[in-house]
C-alpha cells in the first residue's frame, strides 16, 4: 500500500542538541520523538528507509495514511458520524438558565440583565420536552448544565427542577449529573455542599479575572463595587477544606483576558499557588475576551498571536508552580452546542437555543438562532437549527478551517463566529510548536518518549 505523509502533522523545531523534533497527529493527538533524520525520509516520502516497527508506528498512529485517503472528508465524516449518534451515545445535556439576572456589570459582557426568573408555569413544559428527548434516544445519563446570567440568583428555581428532573431520570433508570458557570460571588461553603449533595453538580466553573486590582475593573457589581475578595474567599475556604476531595467535584477557574488585565493572570497563578489552591482546580485557563453580540470588546483584546506568545509564558510559570496543565490539545469531533440535533438551551423567558452566546442579547433577538418559545406549546419548536450544517460549511472554502492541520483538534472552534467574519482559532494553532517543546521538557524525564 502507498503512503503519504498525513496533512494533519505538526512538527516541532529541533528541541535538544540532537537536532530531534517532537511531531504530533492532530487526527490521533499521538506524539512522537524523532531523530532528524527520520523526519526528512518523511519529509521526502522515502519511507522504504525506516526501520519496519517504527513505519509501523507511524501508519498506527496516522502519521502515514494511505495515499488516496482524502483526509479531510474522513475527518468530517467522523466528526458527523459522532454527532449523528448523539442520541445513542449515552449522555443527553441541556442547558437551563434560571434567571436572566447578574449582580455584575462586566463591560465585556453582551447580555442585557433583568430581575426575570424561569416560571412554575415553564417547569412542566420544559420537563415534558426534556422527557420527550428521553424517549426517542437510547440514554443511561442525563446531564444539566446551569448557566447564566448568574444561575445561582436563581437558586430557587434550580432546586425546583432539579427535584423534578431526578424524577425523570430515575422514572427511566438514567443517572443524573449537572455541572455550573457562576461569577462565585454567591458560592458560599454551605451553597456549595448543596450543590454537590442535593443538586449533583460535579463541574464548577468560575471567573476570576486577574487578582483585585485587575479584576475589579474587569467585573464589578453593577453598582461599580469590586467582587474579587469575597469571590476569592469563597473559594478558598471551598478548596481549603479538609474534606474537598471526599465531594468529587471538579472546580475550574476561568480568566477573561484583555490588554487591560494582561498583566494580572500572573499575580493570579501565582496568588493561587501561594493560598495552595492551584493543585485542587482541576482546571485554570486564561482566555481572549471576544466580541459579543456586536459589542466589540474583542477590540480592546490581544491579537491571537500576541495572546498564545503570553499563554506559553502562563504554562511555563503554572508548571513550575505544580498546576496541573494540558498541553496539548484533543480531538474534537463536536464542537459545541450549535451543531448538536439533541441538546438545547432554556432562558427565563422559555426561549429554545441552540447556542448558549445568544440568551439576552438584543443583536439576537427574533432570529433563527431561536427554534421556538416554550409557551407557545412543543410542537411550534423548530428542527431547524442554525449553525447545523457547519461541518458541511468547512468542506467548502467559506472558512480557513478546511486547510488547517488544527482542525480535528478544534473543530472550528466557534461556528457563530466565523458567520459573523470573526476568527475564532485557538491559541494552540499559533503556539503548537512551544507546546509540543514544552510537552518533550515535561515528559523527557517521567516516561519513555518514542524514537
Amino acid at each position: 500500500m502507498k503512503l503519504k505523509l498525513s496533512y494533519y502533522v505538526i512538527v516541532s523545531d529541533s528541541i535538544n542538541s540532537n537536532n530531534d523534533k517532537v511531531i504530533f497527529s492532530t487526527r490521533t493527538q499521538s506524539t512522537l520523538l524523532i531523530s532528524s533524520t527520520y523526519w526528512s525520509y518523511l519529509e521526502q516520502s522515502e519511507f522504504h528507509l525506516l526501520p519496519d516497527d517504527i513505519l509501523s508506528r507511524l501508519e498506527k498512529d496516522k502519521f502515514l495514511v494511505p495515499s488516496n485517503e482524502e483526509e479531510l472528508k474522513n475527518i468530517i465524516g467522523e466528526n458527523k458520524g459522532y454527532i449523528d449518534k448523539s442520541k445513542s451515545r449515552g449522555t443527553l445535556y441541556e442547558v437551563i438558565q434560571p434567571t436572566a439576572m447578574c449582580q455584575l456589570g462586566c463591560d465585556y459582557c453582551g447580555q442585557k440583565h433583568t430581575k426575570d426568573y424561569i416560571s412554575t408555569s415553564l417547569y412542566d413544559r420544559l420537563l415534558e420536552r426534556v422527557e420527550q428527548k428521553v424517549k426517542a434516544g437510547d440514554y443511561n445519563r442525563l446531564l444539566i448544565g446551569w448557566f447564566g446570567a448568574e444561575p445561582l440568583v436563581g437558586l430557587r428555581q434550580m432546586r425546583d427542577l432539579t427535584m423534578k428532573l431526578k424524577e425523570v431520570a430515575r422514572k427511566y433508570g438514567l443517572q443524573y449529573s449537572s455541572k455550573i458557570v457562576t461569577n462565585g460571588l454567591s458560592l458560599k461553603e454551605n451553597i456549595f455542599e448543596e450543590l454537590v449533595n442535593d443538586l449533583a453538580v460535579n463541574n464548577i466553573e468560575i471567573t476570576l479575572d486577574g487578582t483585585a486590582e485587575y479584576h475589579d475593573v474587569h467585573r464589578p457589581t453593577k453598582g461599580q463595587k469590586g467582587t474579587f475578595e469575597i469571590i476569592f474567599n469563597n473559594l478558598k475556604k471551598i478548596l481549603n477544606r479538609k474534606d474537598f476531595n471526599d465531594f468529587k467535584c471538579d472546580v475550574s477557574i476561568r480568566c477573561n483576558v484583555d490588554e487591560r488585565n494582561i498583566e494580572g493572570v500572573s499575580p493570579l497563578i501565582q496568588l493561587l499557588a501561594l493560598h495552595n489552591m492551584h493543585n485542587k482546580i482541576s482546571h485554570f485557563y486564561p482566555i481572549g475576551v471576544y466580541s459579543w453580540g456586536g459589542n466589540d470588546a474583542h477590540k480592546k483584546s490581544l491579537t491571537k498571536e500576541e495572546f498564545a506568545q503570553r499563554e506559553i509564558d502562563w504554562f511555563i510559570e503554572m508548571l513550575q508552580l505544580g498546576y496541573n496543565v494540558n498541553l496539548l490539545p484533543g480531538r474534537v469531533r463536536q464542537v459545541c452546542m450549535a451543531v448538536s440535533p439533541v441538546s438545547d438551551m432554556y432562558d427565563a423567558f422559555g426561549n429554545v437555543y441552540n447556542c448558549t452566546e445568544v440568551s439576552y442579547v438584543s443583536t439576537y433577538k427574533d432570529t433563527r438562532y431561536i427554534a421556538g418559545n416554550l409557551k407557545n406549546g412543543l410542537e411550534n419548536i423548530s428542527k431547524d437549527r442554525e449553525l447545523s450544517n457547519w461541518n458541511d460549511d468547512i468542506l467548502t472554502d467559506k472558512f480557513p478551517c478546511h486547510t488547517c492541520k488544527m482542525l480535528p483538534v478544534c473543530g472550528g472552534a466557534c461556528p457563530k463566529s466565523w458567520h459573523e467574519d470573526m476568527r475564532a482559532c485557538p491559541t494552540s494553532k499559533f503556539n503548537i510548536k512551544e507546546k509540543l517543546a514544552l510537552h518533550y521538557a515535561v515528559l523527557r524525564g517521567i516516561e519513555h518518549v518514542y524514537v
